[in-house]
């Protein structure tokens, strides 16, 4: 019978600061009495008073007796959740469950690692567990707190963006309606001065005109009045759906705060009181707890999203015929995540001793690795959260030419003259355990991953994207568009969209970025006389994509079929031929390599 999960946050047993002893087993159970222990038997895994201590001497001669100064100290006063009766004693190691001296008969009769609690504790308060576990919690509460500040941004936009959509509005149409009141004025005066000159005639005709343009004033205004309605209307319904479900994710992410809090504050209990078994008993249902909350977590994180829209104005040109003759004046539309502007705020810049820095790698969060090209090493800044000043280095067999993240834990970087991609594999301290190479062929320039295949773009003439599987077999060969015109001068980078669907190829030779399809279909290309020698470009969780412009010293944020939102920042701003981009979806960063030997660090919010 598999033990039922207990939550911290209602648990109830007998651990209390005033139980200083261990009392009698059999009269606990029995006779419903506290009766302090006064011996232990090693066979029975039992606390005995005097009393039931003599007995069991003349009925069980064989068995080991500990006195009370030798008997064991660590004891657990936790009831088994099955066996209400019975006090949890053993650990299984090999089911991961607790057990009182039933379940071990019982349910573990079979297994060989069922140990005696005070056999596991010694020392745990000092184990590499605890303090793991004590860490995750840390992690785990810093990953919602981001959720939280990311829904607080999100909340203050809901706000803004209706603010600014009536404003743009009320603004419009204050335009329009003072065009028409001005075209208005101009035709009344025209027919006065003629009326001057032929009043009788025209004084009819002064009526006629202006009864019909106030009554084509008040169709415009009603018009006016009513699309401006309507956009509220849609806007206030998308606002409802957004903050039901931000409220929603509020309320899930502050019930599993209050869980973690409570673990951590059973744990620091347990660990002030030397209680190493209750302590031990906490820390195993602690990290049941967080394994069981992760996928929630993960969940809410996914669902912190809002609906993005966009209104603009029909009548671009405001004249009165072509007022009169419009019968709808604004377009509401929604739109992608992608396409809403973003503002970098500047972080942190960060001096290397080493230069020519190109392309960027987040292993982690704060964990960045940095190809330095001209001298063929590796440079990796473990943690930036403690240090932006300490890294460290691996020598590379030549000038690596790109970086991409494999997995949680391997890194693929291409060496152009050598024709191979090296496969690293880190530890979680961040040291290196294995490498691999594989060959792929020489001219080897960007590098990107999914779904267990390599994306790999290649110079040599005529120019190429090839997908691989992972021991450098060719899959799919990509170099011309349905025209058969060639599609490449000098593919260097790429990346890959958040939904896994879309190739983004960076061409210096063309100035350009390319959309492709994992079928070789072009979706779409981005060209702009502001970005020159685009270089390294990475997307962010709503799939913005960002890309490097070298030559022209600055970075765009495009939408994900590509189009142009903005450029984040430029050389007004302080940067100075990027060369490597990544970003950071925990805490929502964009790391960007320029200058040759600088790392400069962004906090991103829409705009």
């Amino acid at each position: 019978m598999a033990q039922s999960i207990i939550d911290f946050s209602a648990s109830s047993t007998r651990d209390s600061d005033e139980v200083q002893e261990m009392f009698c087993e059999h009269c606990d159970k029995h006779d419903k009495q506290y009766v302090p222990a006064e011996g232990f038997c090693e066979e029975c895994f039992e606390y005995l008073c005097g009393t039931c201590l003599k007995f069991h001497k003349r009925y069980m001669v064989s068995h080991t007796i500990k006195d009370k100064d030798n008997m064991p100290q660590d004891f657990c006063l936790e009831k088994c959740s099955v066996h209400q009766d019975e006090l949890i004693k053993f650990y299984c190691q090999a089911c991961k469950k607790f057990a009182c001296t039933e379940c071990k008969t019982q349910v573990h009769g079979n297994c060989s690692m069922v140990s005696h609690l005070p056999v596991l504790v010694p020392g745990i308060e000092n184990s590499q567990e605890i303090k793991e576990l004590t860490e995750n919690l840390d992690i785990f509460m810093k990953d919602l707190e981001n959720t939280e500040k990311h829904l607080k941004i999100n909340m203050k936009y809901v706000a803004l963006q209706e603010t600014k959509i009536l404003d743009t509005v009320k603004k419009k149409k204050k335009e329009i309606l003072s065009v028409f009141d001005k075209h208005q004025r101009d035709i009344i005066q025209n027919f006065e001065k003629k009326i001057e000159e032929t009043l009788q005639n025209l004084k009819e005709e002064k009526k006629e005109k202006i009864d019909k343009l106030q009554k084509n004033q008040r169709k415009l205004e009603k018009l006016l009045n009513d699309e401006e309605n309507e956009i509220k209307r849609k806007i206030e319904i998308i606002k409802k759906k957004d903050k039901k479900v931000l409220q929603t994710i509020i309320e899930e992410t502050s019930k599993m705060k209050t869980k973690l809090n409570s673990i951590s504050t059973k744990l620091a209990h347990h660990q002030s009181t030397d209680r190493r078994c209750q302590l031990f008993v906490a820390m195993k249902k602690g990290q049941e707890i967080i394994e069981q909350m992760k996928p929630d977590a993960d969940k809410q994180c996914k669902n912190n999203s809002i609906h993005y829209y966009k209104v603009e104005c029909k009548a671009s040109e405001q004249n009165i015929t072509n007022l009169q003759d419009c019968d709808k004046f604004f377009i509401y539309q929604e739109k992608h995540e992608s396409e809403v502007p973003r503002t970098a705020s500047y972080y942190i810049d960060i001096k290397s001793t080493c230069d020519f820095l190109s392309s960027l790698c987040l292993l982690k969060k704060d964990c960045l690795l940095i190809c330095n090209n001209n001298y063929s090493k590796l440079i990796i800044f473990k943690d930036m959260a403690v240090s932006t000043t300490t890294y460290n280095t691996i020598d590379l067999p030549s000038n690596p030419q790109a970086v991409a993240k494999v997995d949680n834990n391997k890194v693929a970087i291409t060496f152009s003259d050598l024709g191979i991609i090296k496969l690293i594999t880190f530890s979680k301290c961040i040291t290196v355990t294995n490498t691999e190479d594989i060959k792929v062929g020489v001219d080897c320039r960007g590098v990107a991953y999914s779904n267990n295949k390599l994306i790999v773009s290649y110079t040599t003439r005529p120019a190429t994207v090839k997908i691989l599987d992972m021991s450098g077999k060719v899959l799919k060969t990509f170099g011309k568009d349905h025209n058969g015109k060639y599609l490449f001068a000098h593919p260097h980078y790429l990346t890959i969209s958040a939904n896994n669907t879309v190739i983004y190829v960076s061409d210096l030779g063309n100035n350009c970025v390319i959309g492709l399809t994992f079928d070789g279909k072009v979706k779409a290309i981005y060209k702009d006389d502001q970005l020159l020698w685009p270089h390294q470009l990475t997307v962010d969780r709503s799939g913005a994509v960002f890309v490097c412009g070298s030559l022209s010293h600055n970075i765009h944020q495009l939408s994900s079929d590509l189009t142009k939102v903005k450029i984040v920042t430029d050389e007004e701003q302080g940067i100075k031929s990027p060369a490597g981009v990544a970003y950071c979806q925990n805490n929502n960063r964009l790391y960007v390599s320029h200058s040759a030997d600088h790392i400069k660090v962004y906090d991103l919010s829409l705009e």
